[in-house]
């Protein structure tokens, strides 16, 4: 992992994207990220997205799937994954009757497992994206706890969101040293100093970043992913700090 390592989810994009897509990725490329994280496609076609990126150097390295399109439509998720040239393929929700208990964690994780090793087949790496919910007690366990044992490494990644682990009172250096190995794309959400724990620019808030950086590196991460979750007052100006910040926080503590 190095300071080129840095991509954007462009979930902190979903206002503007909405409005404007092209504008929107052109705003990308300007703040200096040659990597994305999609996040669905707006009015366009995968086709018509994967070429406003090839045309701004930019590439798609993972997309944001909900648990429903993998459900119900497997085979086209795939098809659009491989038409925009993603790596990594991430639910990054699930609603609460598919973990309400560890029986039902159970059945996830199988139906993770299953997908897992399709989309290895396809060569894609399936992912899970965790937020608060899944540290909170599940009978004896967490959920989370629960979800990464009975999920293959071979086949299931964790994308662990900094911010989220954080909110929930637990050390993210921890969880990521804990699932070395299963960690290639991590969330690089910054938590601020206020009150609300609202999320800011990354290297403006909380988040140690110097040992998690490390801490990832050894545990095998390739790819940090900027996001932003709460409405920022300068969108445009916000994402090009944190890219500035992130390659500099990289390259200060990997010396690359």
């Amino acid at each position: 992992m190095g300071p080129d390592n840095v991509a954007l989810e462009l979930y902190t994009l979903r206002e503007q994207t909405k409005e404007d897509f092209p504008g929107a990725l052109r705003a990308v490329a300007e703040a200096g990220y040659k990597a994305v994280e999609v996040a669905g496609y707006g009015k366009h076609t995968p086709q018509e997205l994967r070429s406003l990126l090839d045309e701004l150097g930019i590439k798609a390295i993972s997309a944001h799937v909900p648990y429903q399109r993998f459900e119900q439509e497997f085979d086209k998720v795939i098809e659009e994954l491989h038409t925009l040239g993603c790596e990594y393929a991430v639910v990054p929700y699930t609603s609460e009757e598919l973990r309400n208990s560890p029986e039902a964690v159970k059945r996830l994780a199988e139906t993770f497992n299953r997908w897992g090793e399709r989309c290895a087949t396809e060569g894609l790496r399936f992912g899970y994206h965790n937020h608060a919910f899944e540290f909170e007690p599940l009978g004896e366990e967490t959920m989370y706890d629960l979800l990464a044992a009975q999920t293959d490494p071979a086949f299931v990644d964790l994308q662990i969101d900094v911010y989220w682990v954080m909110y929930a009172g637990l050390d993210p250096i921890e969880l990521i040293r804990r699932h070395s190995g299963r960690v290639p794309t991590l969330h690089a959400k910054e938590m601020s100093n206020k009150p609300d724990r609202s999320d800011t620019t990354v290297g403006d808030g909380i988040t140690p970043w110097p040992q998690l950086i490390a801490a990832a590196n050894a545990s095998g991460t390739q790819w940090l992913i900027v996001e932003q979750e709460d409405d920022p007052a300068n969108t445009y100006r916000d994402i090009k700090r944190s890219f500035e910040n992130l390659r500099n926080l990289i390259s200060m503590t990997l010396g690359s």
